[in-house]
């Protein structure tokens, strides 16, 4: 008799667990739930993503048929009347199960898997009740006639709640994130998949912020610092480490979001005699007290010393921007066409705000810088606003290239700081990082011609503070991916889909990240919509000293550059290897035994630049609560020279409210907690910083 409970317990199983799978299958191609009754995006499962949810079904389905066998009998298959509890009981643990992955999971969630594979169980537990000589009246007249049990109502209360949960999900963005901050805490910690470490060896930089290499050349990379520097050095040992080129006085003092933002070496870099051998653009922001400049220069690294490369520098793009340093964009990439591809952002221009006549702002602009003419380019005819063009065509296929009253460069607009794009290298997918405001941070793909929105709608969110423009260029896009501001997820890093040969498990994912948090995270690269996302790893340096991009090197490593101290060259190009490697362990080490080592406190100018780098952007450069998000809080932003706010706050409770975040003196959540970001003695040092910015009101 133990025997065949166990062979009939084992069977019950076994139907769970094929219905998950086949559901999977369904659910990718099949769609039951009406997009009127609930908008779902579409989700693609990875093999992992199967075995993960086939486990939680049948461990929840286990749980509810051993109640349901110590309830009722564990002649499952003996009675009609039976068999319909074990229905109920069915329904109890697929649902257990369903909420369980959505809550407590990084996986994403499918109330169309939840739906089908709880069809193909029905359908399979009815058919071995079938073949264990039941009939199936008698089954579905036990089946509703239980719906009249005290017990039973519950139950198919129950049983419907993963939907209201999704659709809720999928209309109520703070309930959204209400359930991304208890997965977050259920799922990040400590004990990630995969952990950073310097993929160079011992090698390091002062603020590495973008990396390349030359095609058809894997035993070099390249390395731009936020400083102005390119570097040169041998991969992946790290020796021979040489400098290319110094841009440091041209890009001048490095605050805010400006310095050097990201670079490109031209497709035939490497092809003795070609045209664009030695060929580098870089992406940059002159600075000035009173002006800021930003800059696509060509530079040819053949010319000989770092000095001689500048000298034979050559401008495309001269942009004046607005005098606070924020939302320059950064990324500079060559696409499969062959042409170059400049994400820039709106540098709070607002009278330029979803113009494509304006100047070259919020967008990413596509450049010919062969000037190959003929059928596929022209030369430039109109310039833009407070700036100058030069030394490249415009593509005739660009959307506006026909377009007298467009500036032509554009590719796509709408875009409020696209500081990371990257081409997906199967297809060909543009994908870009947008950071966001107050908010809302966006992944999003990039089309010919597409219109992102910026800034009528932040994430999927109409904005009341900028009414829906009469007139909309190209086509409106909305993002694949949005997330709302934490306390430390804030800033996204966009990355790359993954197609190299070393890390099986990220094979067609998109890799992403956040600089505030550290964190790099995946979704599938094939989800046309994606609500949730699989935290991979963690970088140990977080915020301004986070990390800045992502490329996958000729040999498959995953590198990130982690930009280290402003003041040290503690940067470095990481890689990802798993965190139980033998490589991971000994990094990890080495990592205590830096911090254990002693501080020394910041003097006033790294004190002001963290404080330029973190709290400008609310409190105003100076102190005087001016920032160009203090408007849009819309939250009281205190004006830290006030000498009643000097009075009123002692040392300790700034020090208190730097650390724990406006609800550690219980105000507003909008002043986000620094513990963990900041170090201790930076807490310290900013809070000398307030310090100094009253005295110097008085």
């Amino acid at each position: 008799m133990t025997a065949r409970r166990v062979l009939i317990f084992t069977l019950e199983l076994l139907i769970v667990a094929v219905a998950v799978i086949g559901g999977a299958g369904v659910a990718e191609h099949v769609r039951i739930i009406p997009k009127a009754l609930l908008h779902l995006p579409e989700i693609a499962f990875s093999t992992a993503d199967i075995v993960a949810v086939a486990k939680a079904f049948v461990g929840c389905c286990a749980a509810a048929f051993l109640a349901s066998g110590i309830l009722n009998g564990w002649e499952i298959f003996g009675s009609a009347r039976r068999a319909a509890k074990e229905i109920y009981a069915l329904l109890v643990g697929i649902v257990a199960a369903a909420l369980y992955l959505f809550f407590l999971t990084s996986i994403s969630f499918s109330p169309e898997l939840l739906l089908d594979a709880s069809l193909i169980a029905f359908a399979l537990f009815l058919g071995t009740y079938l073949a264990f000589g039941g009939r199936a009246r008698p089954f579905f007249a036990n089946l509703f006639g239980l719906v009249r049990s005290p017990w039973a109502w519950p139950i198919l209360l129950f049983t419907i709640s993963p939907l209201v949960v999704a659709r809720q999900f999928t209309t109520d963005r703070d309930f959204a994130n209400w359930v991304t901050n208890i997965r977050v805490a259920a799922n990040v910690g400590s004990d990630y998949r995969y952990t950073l470490v310097n993929a160079l060896g011992t090698t390091t930089f002062e603020t590495p912020i973008d990396t390349r290499f030359a095609k058809g050349d894997p035993t070099h990379v390249y390395v731009l610092t936020r400083g102005g520097k390119l570097y040169r050095a041998d991969y992946p040992s790290g020796a021979n480490k040489t400098l290319l080129l110094d841009l440091a006085t041209k890009v001048g003092y490095v605050e805010m979001e400006n310095g050097a933002l990201g670079f490109d070496l031209h497709p035939s870099f490497s092809e003795v005699g070609a045209a664009g051998a030695g060929l580098a653009f870089i992406y940059f922001t002159e600075y000035h007290p009173d002006r800021q400049v930003n800059h696509l220069t060509r530079y040819n690294l053949a010319a000989g010393s770092p000095t001689q490369v500048v000298t034979a520098a050559l401008p495309l793009i001269v942009q004046d921007r607005n005098n606070d340093g924020y939302h320059n964009g950064g990324s500079v990439n060559f696409g499969p066409d062959g042409l170059l591809y400049l994400s820039v952002g709106e540098m709070s221009m607002t009278n330029c705000h979803q113009r494509i006549d304006c100047a070259l702002v919020g967008g990413i602009l596509r450049l010919d810088v062969d000037q190959k003419g003929a059928a596929i380019s022209r030369p430039i005819t109109r310039q833009p606003k407070r700036g100058a063009t030069a030394n490249y065509f415009i593509p005739l296929d660009n959307p506006y290239a026909n377009d007298p009253s467009a500036l032509g460069e554009y590719w796509a607009h709408g875009l409020r700081n696209p500081f990371r794009i990257s081409f997906d290298p199967v297809g060909g997918q543009l994908w870009a990082g947008d950071v966001g405001s107050t908010t809302w941070e966006e992944v999003n793909r990039v089309s010919k011609g597409s219109n992102h929105q910026f800034p009528f709608v932040e994430g999927f969110t109409p904005q009341p503070t900028f009414p829906r423009p009469a007139r909309i260029d190209g086509s409106e896009m909305p993002p694949t991916l949005t997330y709302k501001h934490t306390a430390y997820l804030r800033s996204v890093i966009g990355g790359v889909v993954y197609r190299g040969g070393k890390l099986a498990d990220l094979q067609g994912r998109y890799l992403f990240g956040d600089n505030y948090s550290g964190e790099i995270m995946t979704i599938p690269a094939d989800a046309k919509r994606a609500d949730m996302w699989t935290v991979v790893a963690r970088a140990a340096d977080v915020a301004q000293r986070g990390l800045t991009s992502f490329t996958v090197a000729p040999d498959g490593e995953l590198l990130v550059t982690v930009m280290g101290d402003n003041d040290n060259p503690t940067g470095t190009i990481a890689k990802l290897v798993l965190s139980d490697s033998d490589t991971a362990k000994a990094a990890t080490v080495a990592q205590r035994a830096q911090a254990a080592l002693p501080t020394k406190a910041l003097t006033a100018a790294q004190a002001q630049s963290l404080y330029a780098v973190n709290c400008a952007r609310c409190h105003g450069a100076t102190g005087k609560a001016d920032g160009p998000d203090s408007k849009s809080l819309g939250e009281y932003v205190p004006d830290l020279t006030d000498p009643n706010f000097q009075t009123y706050f002692t040392d300790a409770a700034i020090v208190q409210v730097i650390t724990k975040g406006g609800p550690g003196i219980g105000r507003s959540a909008m002043m986000p907690p620094w513990e963990g970001v900041l170090k201790p003695e930076e807490i310290v040092a900013m809070k000398n910083h307030v310090r100094r910015m009253g005295a110097a009101n008085k």
